[in-house]
């Protein structure tokens, strides 16, 4: 059985004069990852874990395809971690 862990991100972002939130940074374990490339932007609310109306950003950090969410009712990033049990 799977399980799914909603896990807390730091983020560098930028709203662009159009007023896109852009990430452009992810700060995770003491690391931080340069965010390559933006591949798409949708509001989508992920079912496995507790989360208000986020927006999902599919990118590209070091070669490695990640969606990562903005929840702006709570000014939260967050990534979901699928386990094992």
């Amino acid at each position: 059985m799977k399980t799914y862990t909603r896990v807390p991100l730091g983020m560098e972002a930028l709203f662009t004069p159009d007023g896109r939130l852009k990430p452009l940074r992810l700060h995770f374990g003491g690391q931080c990852y340069e965010i390559d490339r933006i591949l798409s932007v949708r509001k989508y609310c992920p079912q496995v874990v507790a989360c208000i109306a986020p927006v999902e950003y599919a990118v590209i950090i070091d070669g490695v395809h990640k969606k990562i969410y903005y929840e702006a009712d709570s000014g939260t990033w967050f990534s979901i971690r699928e386990s094992e049990t």
